[in-house]
């Protein structure tokens, strides 16, 4: 295998992807070097640019990136390097589901673990964007939209179920499952990872109540094949304007529930609404308005997926479903509950992992001030996980949001 770099890029190119003029003027930048929202802890990420245009060119890392701490501890992460092949397939398969909301994908070397794709460089990462307070038009309608399009139709609802069954046999995706499973569910990260600021959540994390409903979710993830799920979509892996996104890192993908994908995109929203509790802002209207659009993100992104499901299940599912709208509806009213179970598990794991927190959190440079959004994100998360059987619509995920802040606020003033 080949490890790219700066130095033989170009030459690179020149074998494998000629369509790519590289006979001008032509620069390498590595992603992460000096990017506001990549972190590049499993692949290496290049934007290669000539004197028309640009392209992104990813491979695959034999190992994550890890810090001195995970490092010293023995912690082992191989990911398997065959992923990368399968998200260009994955976002191949998306594309054709929702083609404005996917890079388009223009090669794939599957000796060296590398693809090529569209750069998206004309939008910018939404968590960078909401982290500033900016509030991007339609946001949560167009994610909305792409996760139920690209969930209907890949279910079996749409498909003919042997297509649906291949699809699955192609994207089973084992190994990548394995690192949610147990890095996300059951937070297997030492006492030591965890960063000094939130050590004491522990206790609250690792109570039983809590790991038993962990282990609830991780099975349901682990055995439901619903639909094609992203696995890992959240505000840093959507590129947005006021206009359009762009998704991107579909590596995770693999047959599984559809309301995991809710939950872990709600998580990083209702992030963004804790670090703005906290946050400085320009004036106290400019922070009511932007904790406003926030709730209103969390409604649309449930009300307008639950209503588009339900527009595809009665126009486009096989007969059989159609006949049924029964079924529709005790489909449906699960995927909220289960939704506010999933967003826990990301909210747990940011606040004891050693990989950082999230650029929402950093922007907060008052450390007592972080410390109190990070304990409201692990509040609410405890209140989505226990609490799920009472949230059972949009407007119960709104509520439960501000019913934690209040509470978490009478107690800190």
């Amino acid at each position: 295998m080949v490890v790219l770099d700066k130095g033989n890029i170009i030459p690179y190119l020149r074998e494998r992807y000629p369509a790519f003029d590289t006979s001008g003027q032509v620069s390498v930048s590595a992603i992460g070097d000096d990017a506001e929202d990549s972190q590049g802890l499993i692949n290496y990420v290049f934007r290669v640019r000539n004197e028309t245009g640009s392209l992104i060119l990813k491979q695959a890392r034999e190992h994550m990136r890890l810090d001195d701490d995970v490092e010293a501890s023995g912690a082992s992460y191989c990911p398997p390097q065959d992923r990368n092949y399968s998200e260009y397939l994955s976002m191949k398969l998306r594309r054709a589901i929702a083609p404005d909301c996917v890079p388009e994908v223009y090669d794939a070397d599957r000796d060296n673990h590398v693809f090529l794709m569209e750069d998206v460089d004309y939008l910018r990462p939404a968590r960078a964007q909401l982290s500033q307070g900016v509030m991007i038009d339609g946001f949560a309608e167009r994610v909305a939209r792409f996760l139920c399009d690209s969930h209907f139709y890949t279910t079996e609802f749409y498909l003919d179920t042997e297509t649906f069954r291949e699809l699955g046999r192609r994207f089973v995706s084992t190994g990548m499952r394995a690192i949610m499973e147990n890095w996300l569910f059951l937070r297997d990260t030492p006492t030591h990872q965890c960063p000094a600021l939130t050590r004491h959540f522990l206790p609250h994390i690792f109570a039983e109540d809590v790991v038993v409903q962990s282990h609830i979710l991780r099975h349901k993830y682990m055995s439901s094949t619903q639909a094609f799920i992203h696995s890992d979509v959240h505000t840093s892996n959507i590129f947005a304007d006021g206009s359009q996104i762009k998704v991107i890192d579909m590596e995770y993908t693999f047959a599984g529930p559809v309301a995991y994908d809710l939950g872990y995109f709600l998580a990083s929203l209702v992030s963004q609404y804790c670090s703005a509790v906290f946050r400085p802002f320009p004036s106290e209207g400019e922070r009511r308005d932007f904790k406003g659009y926030i709730l209103a993100c969390v409604h649309a992104l449930a009300d307008d997926y639950r209503r588009r499901f339900a527009e595809h299940w009665d126009g486009e599912a096989k007969a059989v479903y159609r006949a049924c709208p029964g079924f529709r509806d005790a489909f449906l009213a699960e995927l909220i509950p289960d939704a506010a179970g999933f967003a826990a598990m990301p909210m747990f794991t940011l606040c004891v992992s050693s990989f950082g927190f999230t650029q929402e959190f950093e922007v907060i440079e008052d450390q007592g001030r972080k410390l109190h959004a990070l304990q409201l994100y692990c509040a609410l998360g405890r209140r989505f996980l226990l609490g799920r059987a009472r949230i059972r619509t949009p407007g119960d995920l709104v509520r439960t949001v501000l019913e934690g802040e209040r509470d978490y606020l009478r107690c800190v003033r």
